[in-house]
């Protein structure tokens, strides 16, 4: 369940900073609405459900909660439903609304986030990748087949380059990734030409994450570089849009991006992603391959 235990961060950071909003935090702070999906309290009347809206002499408010055990703490009825939406839902009901505001996790932060500043907000990321003219299962093999990320496996094992994240993107954008998708079973059987179709399978495997000081995506150069990770399960590849994923660890309120562990073992914090994040979206997306997630490879 998401938390959003990065946006309370920096809100538990504002605090301690006497709530000075210094420009560092400021950034911080946009950058984790922007991919945030908060929860909204709302009431059915009349087969209506409608928002619930506290209003004192200074302003009408809304509460919205960053998980569920936070709403739960401040609602106790059982006739209040909680619903979970990103950000750009938000910022729509503060335009088309009299709504002045929200007020965060209202039994615990009670952080007042007012209309000029949600509205304030620019450049909110697209919430799905989708293209009407998706890879063909040929297309998908042959773009596995011809993998090469030979310059991006030299620059990361060089160690001068460590902490050179411009140019790290650069290459990145221009490679084709894989991730390590881990499954129970043994889906050689299910195999045509290579390729296991999870539309036929349903969903057999799932992606490999790195839990070693948080919760990190994986990404891979190279199908040998599958093979390093320990696991007891079967493992399989899975060609990645890398704008996609990126979106996905920011939305999951992952803690970043591993580059080849137990080799190259590069790591992308965070606050770096959300850094660059506008970039993976427009230079780092094939559209073509928002059906990729329904394949493997042997």
């Amino acid at each position: 369940m998401i938390t959003h235990k990065h946006l309370r961060t920096v809100i538990e950071d504002i605090y301690l900073n006497d709530n000075e909003l210094t420009e560092e935090l400021l950034i911080r702070l946009i950058h984790e609405f922007r991919y945030s999906n908060l929860y909204i309290p709302a009431k059915r009347e009349n087969n209506t459900l409608n928002f619930i809206i506290y209003e004192d002499e200074e302003a009408k408010i809304t509460p919205l909660f960053t998980d569920l055990d936070e709403f739960h703490k401040f609602y106790k009825d059982d006739d209040i439903q909680v619903l979970n939406n990103p950000f750009e839902l938000y910022q729509n009901i503060i335009k088309t609304t009299d709504i002045e505001g929200f007020i965060l996790n209202p039994a615990s932060e009670k952080y007042l986030f007012k209309k000029e500043f949600i509205l304030s907000i620019e450049n909110i990321p697209k919430t799905n990748f989708y293209a009407t003219n998706p890879y063909s299962e040929d297309e998908l093999r042959d773009i596995y087949a011809s993998i090469d990320n030979s310059e991006l496996e030299a620059f990361v094992d060089n160690p001068a380059n460590i902490g050179d994240y411009e140019m790290l993107f650069e290459k990145l954008t221009h490679s084709r990734l894989l991730t390590l998708m881990l499954s129970d079973y043994d889906l050689s059987p299910k195999a045509d030409d290579g390729l296991i179709s999870q539309k036929e399978t349903g969903p057999v495997a799932s992606m490999y994450i790195d839990n070693v000081g948080g919760r990190y995506a994986t990404i891979f150069s190279s199908r040998p570089r599958l093979d390093e990770p320990a696991t007891s399960k079967y493992r399989y590849a899975q060609l990645i849009d890398l704008a996609t994923l990126v979106n996905f660890v920011l939305t999951e309120d992952m803690d970043g991006i591993i580059l080849n562990p137990q080799s190259s073992n590069v790591l992308i914090p965070r606050l770096t992603l959300l850094r660059y994040s506008l970039g993976f979206e427009r230079f780092a997306n094939d559209e073509r391959l928002f059906e990729s997630i329904y394949y493997l490879f042997l």
